[in-house]
């Protein structure tokens, strides 16, 4: 592969724009400076690092839990909202669906032609019928191994997620397990307690699950599991700046709160598709307004794509657009282990995402490869 030098744009090093040129070769960033030699292309905007969406469900009316097909989809679509890599999350569903889920996100990960495939967020089903939202009770599990290796089978390394209840009898011998060979653990769809949560970190935990939602509440007597997530310095809140699953207030609280914070999508099949009637894991779900819900009127998912996102955090919270992209590349990959992925720099993945004055893709660059650009 030729050496590429891309010119022009302002580019993110260090928490800072500088006009300097990239160099790519081999799907590699291998130098950073000013009048590099290689084939240049010119080019204009903001080049940031490309975005990891880690829990995602669905986009354009592709779902995780349908196997190898949608996730390719998936793949090709999130290319276009500048994700570079993501992982496609499962539901709370039977040990046969999941499964099959898995399977195919395995085969998946060796065929994109978007996005990259990363591996597993396992959403449940090790979570507490207390806190369920839009995730099946009827198929809720302890977390034991024995459950766990059914639901994963042979593809238990490509698991990089686990969102669980650590209030959970079996929640600590599972995390430390998970931990142990890599996986981030998040904590979600629990109704755990402060203390529960902090007994949760020495044990690896370190995510909190779509911040807010489906855990226990901020009281000022009892912190739970969101006041947790808002001041563990060991924790990161993943956090859905779609101004549904939060008020702006709340958006800006956790990124004033926790330094830590990400951003998610927990976007859902009808992500870049009209109102109407859709599904996320074999659920009915409603969408009016761009608002995903079951017909009990519970949130199921977002509509959400993460360049809007990062545009929205921004003004929720009035941080910065560098502040506003590391929530969305360098601690996501901080907090998955990435340690080629999430920031530019010479040696790391040449995953890139170029944005425009008004923030809108431009173009976006996976491993060198362009497999996005606006027309």
């Amino acid at each position: 592969m030729n050496r590429q030098v891309l010119r022009g744009a302002k580019v993110l090093l260090n928490h800072r724009f500088l006009e300097k040129d990239v160099a790519v070769e081999d799907g590699t960033i291998v130098a950073i400076g000013n009048d590099l030699q290689g084939d240049v292309t010119n080019i204009s905007g903001y080049l940031v690092p490309g975005f990891i969406d880690e829990h995602i469900h669905g986009i354009f009316g592709n779902d995780s839990m349908r196997g190898e097909e949608d996730i390719l989809g998936m793949s090709e679509r999130l290319a276009m909202h500048g994700v570079t890599s993501f992982l496609p999350t499962t539901m709370t569903e039977g040990v046969e669906k999941t499964r099959n889920a898995i399977c195919g996100i395995a085969k998946a990960m060796k065929e994109y032609s978007g996005a990259q495939v990363l591996g597993v967020h396992m959403e449940g089903p090790f979570v507490s019928p207390k806190a369920l939202g839009a995730q099946n009770g009827d198929c809720v599990l302890a977390p034991t191994m024995e459950n766990y290796k059914a639901l994963v089978g042979e593809n238990e390394a490509i698991v990089r997620l686990m969102t669980l209840a650590p209030e959970m009898e079996g929640a600590e011998e599972m995390t430390k397990y998970l931990v142990a060979n890599g996986v981030t653990v998040s904590a979600g769809h629990t109704a755990a307690t402060y203390e529960q949560m902090e007994d949760a970190t020495f044990w690896g935990l370190s995510q909190g699950t779509h911040l807010f939602n489906c855990m226990s509440p901020l009281h000022h007597r009892a912190p739970g599991a969101v006041g947790a997530s808002l001041t563990l310095p060991a924790i990161a809140p993943q956090v859905i700046s779609d101004g549904v699953h939060l008020h702006p207030a709340a958006v800006k609280l956790a990124c004033i709160a926790n330094p830590n914070t990400i951003l998610i999508t927990d976007a859902m099949e009808a992500a870049d598709m009209a109102d109407g009637q859709y599904h996320l894991g074999g659920t009915d779900v409603y969408v009016v307004n761009g608002a995903a819900r079951l017909k009990e009127g519970n949130l199921a998912g977002s509509t959400l794509t993460m360049d809007r996102a990062v545009r929205n955090v921004m003004r929720f919270a009035g941080i910065s657009l560098e502040e506003a992209v590391s929530m969305a590349t360098e601690r996501v990959a901080d907090s998955l282990h990435l340690e080629k992925k999430g920031r530019i720099r010479v040696g790391n993945d040449a995953d890139l995402t170029l944005l425009d004055d008004e923030l809108q893709v431009k173009m976006t660059m996976v491993s060198g490869k362009t497999v996005y650009h606006a027309k």
